[in-house]
């Protein structure tokens, strides 16, 4: 399956999708939810996207990237900041 951001890998009841060096894995469930993991490091950023009540797949997945975008252009503010 194809996403806006990349290809998708389906595993047990999950499938990821790698965008950013982040992998978003959308758990399937009720509500269905994406948590974010830092790819290079394996943390699970202490977030997480929860599907809204009839979201579309699509606009679900694209609230994950967002999320992701926020927080690399965070964390580069903060280092530009401090260097």
């Amino acid at each position: 399956m194809h996403s806006a951001g990349g290809v998708w890998h389906e595993s047990g009841n999950a499938m990821t999708e790698l965008y950013r060096g982040h992998e978003i894995v959308m758990r399937d469930g009720r509500p269905k939810c994406a948590v974010i993991v830092d790819r290079a490091t394996g943390i699970e950023l202490p977030t997480k996207v929860t599907a809204l009540p009839g979201e579309a797949e699509t606009a679900f997945l694209s609230r994950a990237r967002d999320l992701i975008d926020l927080y690399l252009e965070t964390t580069a503010r903060l280092a530009a900041q401090a260097g």
